[in-house]
């Protein structure tokens, strides 16, 4: 998907795989200026570099995203390098390779480098962000999007019934730090985040362990509450290479945004109006199971629940408590399935949440009991249920090969020019 044909002829880095093996030889990386294939000499060619993972290599390993090659696939790689006929001397041919320097090149090693996969494919699960990052300047572009109801009436399975939709950006700093911001229609949202991961097990730790914060700023008009905040401790682990779970805790500040919250204190007064600043503390689930040779298919599960303090009224606001009586008491579920493949991850699922937004979506679904819906009385079985079905898309950007091609051709142009002093 990535080394296609198509792509712009005059770009330097462009690399066509759908080509001839022969195209590689003698073109150099514009990552590092080193041949990408010398005739014969399988120690001094790149490509053996990103595909074995050695010290010479810069970004991913090849092929990115997957399992790296077998020991077999390795080998006949390297046979064909070391098989194919180097220039003549003052053959222009291989302008990489020195005619005055020695035949061959060193031998290579047949045991790939062992690389960890992160526990997520993605950086958030459905809502809950996990305690994979993108890596050092790395750019992802995220749409989450969220259909209306499915059980409202002639909503035609909530395609009809109005969209809950955020986009955003999130880069990566380093590896184990990225930030975000991005933006959502619900209360007309915006969120600016940050992630750390010290403890990734992707890095040879038994576990990963990070956190994450982030400030919200609704401008919707009568929000309750517009500046909110947010705090979220993630533990996670990959069991077997195949099934990931995570565990997270959360502490969200001034959670409810309604513009008119009313509190009935029991005191035969009936409900009155209350400004509500309180903050929603919750735990969260999550786990992914990894299926196919690639594993690049993935069954994803998540919850949120909002734990109540007790008392009346409550300490802590959740959606079913003092001032939402009719909410959900159940917290926030999700299910669906992904599909990972390079640079690209797509997710489609069910949820009783409609909310995207890490603080919107603290205190809980918006749903009840996801199979029945009050008033609705339909011979369609989907017209029962009461849930939303949505989808999150992301894309990945590596700004790092351009950034180390632009120095390499400032350190020649600069060598040259002491060279020609």
């Amino acid at each position: 998907m990535c080394h296609s044909a198509g792509g712009d002829p005059a770009d330097p880095g462009a690399l066509d795989l759908e080509a001839s093996p022969a195209s590689l030889i003698g073109r150099k990386s514009v990552v590092t200026g080193k041949a990408r294939v010398v005739a014969g000499d399988p120690g001094s060619s790149y490509l053996i570099d990103k595909l074995f993972g050695t010290a010479a290599m810069k970004g991913d390993l090849m092929p990115q995203g997957m399992d790296p090659l077998s020991k077999e696939q390795l080998e006949t790689i390297s046979k064909w390098i070391t098989a194919l006929p180097k220039p003549a001397a003052g053959d222009a041919t291989d302008p990489t390779v020195d005619p005055t320097g020695p035949v061959g090149g060193p031998v290579v090693p047949v045991t790939p480098t062992r690389r960890e996969p992160k526990p997520f494919h993605g950086t958030d699960q459905i809502v809950l962000p996990t305690t994979s990052t993108l890596g050092k300047r790395v750019l992802q572009y995220r749409i989450d999007h969220r259909f209306g109801r499915i059980g409202t009436e002639r909503g035609a399975f909530g395609l009809d019934a109005g969209v809950v939709m955020s986009m955003g950006m999130q880069y990566g700093i380093l590896d184990g730090w990225d930030v975000r911001l991005r933006r959502g229609n619900s209360r007309k949202g915006w969120e600016l985040g940050t992630k750390y991961v010290p403890v990734r097990q992707e890095a040879g730790m038994p576990v990963s362990f990070g956190v994450m914060g982030s400030v919200d700023f609704f401008r919707d008009f009568d929000v309750a509450n517009p500046w909110s905040g947010n705090l979220i401790a993630m533990l996670s682990r990959l069991w077997f290479q195949r099934w990931a779970t995570m565990l997270t805790m959360g502490y969200h500040l001034r959670t409810d945004h309604n513009a008119r919250p009313t509190v009935d204190y029991g005191d035969g007064a009936g409900p009155v109006l209350v400004k509500d600043t309180r903050d929603t503390l919750t735990v969260g689930l999550a786990t992914s199971v990894y299926l196919g040779k690639r594993k690049q298919w993935g069954l994803d599960l998540e919850w949120l629940l909002p734990i109540p303090a007790g008392g009346t009224p409550d300490r802590f606001y959740y959606r079913g408590g003092d001032t939402d009586p009719n909410g959900s008491k159940i917290g926030a579920w999700g299910f669906g399935g992904s599909y990972t493949t390079g640079k690209h991850f797509f997710q489609v699922f069910f949820t009783n949440n409609r909310e995207i937004h890490t603080n919107l979506a603290a205190a809980g679904g918006q749903s009840g009991n996801p199979f029945k819906t009050d008033g609705v009385d339909s011979k369609n079985p989907f017209h029962k249920a009461n849930f939303f079905l949505g989808f999150n898309l992301g894309r990945a950007f590596t700004l790092g090969s351009r950034v180390d091609a632009a120095k390499a051709k400032r350190k020649k142009k600069q060598s040259g020019a002491q060279g020609g002093a």
